[in-house]
């Protein structure tokens, strides 16, 4: 009786441990289409100011999760930026746009299109200055990846 009592016990310890564990896991976001694009991407615009992207995977979409594109203005130098861990902008079919407000001369916007043959970005933007819907300053931007 003894004997069947330890292979009981033994027997009901693993199965215990096998459920613990198993619910223990992390669990993980799907994979996307493109993984490759996910990190950091930096660059130049056509007026050799930085700009840079952050790309994300979250819940098997990828995102843009961050943007800092410094634009020269009648104003000055003027950033355009936001971080956002719960997504900015999909990346559908390699292709984003960023949607930052209407004026006058139209959408206020960024947009790219990721080339995963040379792993590049590239793209366009427009955007008005602060305070200003009148006059909207228009440029290209190309980035790789990396900090």
């Amino acid at each position: 009786m003894k004997k069947y009592s330890l292979l009981f016990s033994l027997f009901l310890t693993l199965i215990l441990t096998t459920f613990s564990v198993s619910s223990c896991k992390k669990k993980t976001d799907p994979v996307p289409d493109f993984p490759q694009l996910i990190g950091h991407w930096s660059g130049t615009t056509s007026f050799g100011l930085g700009v840079y992207f952050t790309v994300d995977n979250l819940q098997g979409n990828l995102n843009v999760t961050r943007y800092d594109l410094s634009v020269a203005t009648s104003g000055g130098i003027r950033q355009y930026k936001s971080i956002n861990s719960n997504g900015i902008a999909y990346v559908t079919n390699k292709q984003f746009r960023i949607h930052l407000g209407t004026g006058n001369a139209g959408e206020s916007y960024i947009e790219g299109t990721f080339n995963i043959n040379d792993m590049t970005l590239y793209g366009s933007y427009a955007v008005y200055d602060q305070g200003n819907t009148i006059d909207i300053y228009t440029g290209t931007y190309n980035c790789n990846m990396g900090d």
